[in-house]
């Protein structure tokens, strides 16, 4: 297949040169410091409309207003894809999150974002600054990064320009911040403290570069580091497949209930779950700004911010 279908993605034969996430939107050059710059006004732009996409506006919308845009949109939307937005939303946790430091590989990056939203993860944030990428290849496979991002639309992506910005804003919010790391100081995963005593603690997973891992910043900033054992000859685990078995982790060391460890099915509020109910009837409209003309008809108006992207 050519298109990145979130549901039943196959995975290509090439994944590093996976054409579902060509971006051309910049032209080639034999200049490696214009390209530089040129990759770093991009990512700026792509950084601000990925933002504004997964914004928070929505949260601040009046609950009548999300009733009465919902009720106008849902009759639009086939019972079997009602059934399931409502499945997906009662199991999403809000408890924990992931950032992605610098990723190389956007096929890796698609992996990882999918397997976070069947854990029910639904924050995830990535460092993007193309001052970190070396090289016209790496430059060029950063760019599929920007479909990988943009096509994750039933999560809520953040992108920071930079490592400290990034961390900042986590710790601001609250979390506990633990990157995967193969230095020998790092924790074995199984030994990680994934709940505090009084069951509040919130929890951040920083997954860092393929080939690199963590910055050296990023290793001066966590709370903490941990490795996944391995008995093999191999040195690391590929970065999704160290996702996945992170995620595993953190799924074993959680409740059923939802009321302690790192996943908590369904502690979002009635809010955030109305709103992420909206935008996610609207994703699953057939056309694009569908549901902006439905709406309309009855005399609602979706906040600007978001009006391009339903």
């Amino acid at each position: 297949t050519e298109t990145l279908d979130w549901e039943t993605f196959d995975y290509s034969d090439r994944p590093k040169h996976d054409i579902r996430f060509s971006n051309r939107e910049i032209p080639q050059t034999s200049n490696l410091e214009e390209l530089v710059i040129n990759e770093t006004e991009a990512d700026k732009v792509h950084a601000n409309e990925i933002n504004s996409q997964h914004s928070s506006h929505f949260e601040t919308m009046d609950p009548e207003f999300l009733a009465a845009a919902t009720s106008v949109v849902e009759p639009y939307i086939n019972p079997k894809r009602l059934s399931k937005i409502s499945t997906v939303l009662a199991q999403r946790t809000k408890q924990s999150c992931f950032l992605f430091e610098n990723p190389t590989n956007p096929s890796n990056v698609w992996a990882c974002l999918r397997s976070l939203d069947s854990f029910g993860i639904q924050n995830v944030h990535v460092v993007v600054d193309s001052s970190q990428y070396n090289g016209k290849a790496m430059l060029n496979a950063k760019r599929g990064m920007r479909s990988a991002m943009g096509s994750a639309s039933w999560l809520t992506i953040q992108n920071h320009p930079s490592t400290l910005e990034a961390i900042t804003k986590l710790k601001e919010e609250g979390y506990t911040i633990y990157a995967s790391d193969l230095t020998p100081d790092s924790v074995d995963i199984r030994d990680l403290k994934w709940d505090s005593d009084d069951g509040r603690q919130k929890v951040c997973v920083v997954m860092g570069n393929e080939m690199k891992g963590i910055s050296d910043e990023m290793r001066g900033l966590v709370d903490g580091t941990f490795t996944i054992p391995m008995s093999g000859m191999a040195e690391s685990f590929n970065l999704s497949a160290a996702t996945a078995i992170t995620l595993a982790h953190m799924s074993a060391n959680s409740g059923r209930d939802g009321t302690r460890g790192p996943l908590r099915p369904g502690d979002l509020s009635q809010h955030e779950r109305n709103c992420m109910r909206l935008k996610w009837l609207l994703n699953s409209l057939p056309q694009h700004r569908m549901g902006e003309a439905l709406l309309r008809k009855k005399g609602l108006e979706l906040p600007k911010e978001f009006r391009k992207y339903f």
